[in-house]
């Protein structure tokens, strides 16, 4: 994780935390303080990657929400991507859905979860 990150990240962390333990009721008020923070602070080492990646994250964020894929946004900082995949390939599978489905399923929620670029909430990943 980067350092410039981590309070980004952290913020993240909470928002989903809330998200799947309140639900939208508790867990809005962190996207207050993410655009807050995206607006005013970066004294960082790099205050235009770090912002960048806080913009990212945010329209993850907001993507996810706009499209119901909450669910699909994984903890940052863990290690544990690989098993959360082969879990939800799994699921997936019993589910019924075809090879070319899941494969497409879990490219969406790989780049849900690292977006490269600032997502629109209203278009497809």
């Amino acid at each position: 994780m980067d350092k410039d990150n981590q309070f980004m990240d952290f913020l993240f962390n909470e928002f989903l935390m809330m998200e799947r333990k309140f639900g939208k009721s508790r867990s809005h008020k962190y996207l207050t303080i993410i655009s807050k923070y995206i607006e005013v602070g970066f004294s960082y080492n790099d205050p235009e990657k770090a912002q960048q990646y806080a913009c990212m994250t945010y329209s993850s964020i907001l993507y996810a929400i706009y499209n119901w894929k909450t669910h699909l946004l994984d903890l940052k900082g863990k290690d544990e991507e690989a098993i959360r995949f082969a879990r939800y390939k799994k699921r997936l599978k019993k589910l019924g859905y075809s090879e070319d489905e899941i494969a497409n399923l879990l490219i969406d929620r790989f780049k849900l979860n690292n977006p490269t670029e600032i997502i629109s909430p209203y278009g497809q990943l």
